[in-house]
């Protein structure tokens, strides 16, 4: 049986990495005494895999992992045993049961299934350049009226420019419905849909401010293309004629998502 699990990351622990993330949610599987199936071999490891890791520093309601059980288990049943077992800053949201697939087949990796993601974008307090409103809506105009969006982007391997316009499915400032492409501040691919799972605060562990001033984008991720949200605000600030600092900026993934034909659909649907 095989269970995928959605759960929030926040707090202080946005700062840890993905490694100490499995550990940390395999300690809580083996304190929760649930009978979880392990690997053959020297060394076996609890079967368990993620969706795609968040940056440092990220705090998300959108995080997805898949976890095998060597039995049949009900889902509330794991769902409210390994809840019992976490610490503040990971929150599980939602655990539902896979189908079982054909003898003689296998399922597709999780993280294959990952085709873009969804990120809340705030301005800090205490830093002098937080855009207005109107200023930063006629930026966001201005920020996609163009050709193309050149940016530096880097990998492991090589630094090149890139123009990531194709990979920016949606961009939208605060107070624009989410889900409405007619809404007079949306700017993006109308014909791509997506939606958002239900019963779930996409912001609910999100961090807040005084300003309140923010932004919205949805932009490929994944195995095939990933455009990291600062790449994006990186290049708003220039648009907005101000200096960018990372430091100035918290990111929040709303939601992680998965295509099927046309839409983007959240990963637990």
């Amino acid at each position: 049986m095989t269970l995928r699990i959605r759960f929030a990351k926040y707090g202080a622990l946005r700062f840890i990495g993905h490694l100490d993330v499995m550990r940390y949610f395999q300690k809580v599987i083996r304190r929760a005494d649930l009978p979880v199936r392990y690997s053959q071999g020297f060394t076996p490891h609890q079967i368990m895999t993620f969706a795609h890791p968040l940056s440092l520093g990220v705090s998300s309601d959108a995080e997805y992992m898949e976890v095998d059980f060597a039995e049949e288990l009900d889902e509330r049943e794991v769902f409210d045993r390994m809840s019992a077992q976490m610490s503040e800053g990971f929150a599980l949201l939602s655990c539902s049961k896979l189908p079982e697939v054909p003898e003689g087949t296998h399922r597709d990796s999780l993280m294959s299934l990952v085709s873009a993601a969804e990120y809340m974008i705030s301005w800090k307090d205490g830093y002098s350049e937080v855009p207005g409103e109107d200023r930063l809506r006629a930026a966001i105009g201005e920020f996609f009226s163009g050709e193309s969006i050149v940016v530096e982007k880097s990998t492991k391997k090589t630094t090149e420019d890139t123009d990531i316009k194709p990979y920016i499915y949606r961009i939208y400032p605060q107070g624009d419905a989410f889900l409405d492409a007619e809404d007079p501040g949306f700017y993006g691919d109308k014909n791509i849909t997506r939606s958002f799972a239900e019963g779930i605060d996409n912001t609910a562990h999100a961090d807040t401010f005084e300003n309140g001033r923010k932004f919205f984008v949805c932009v490929a991720s994944g195995s095939a293309m990933n455009i990291k949200p600062a790449l994006v605000t990186e290049a708003l600030c220039g648009v907005l004629g101000i200096e960018y600092n990372r430091h100035a900026f918290a990111l929040h993934r709303m939601e992680t998502y998965k295509r099927i034909g046309g839409n983007l659909v959240p990963l637990d649907m």
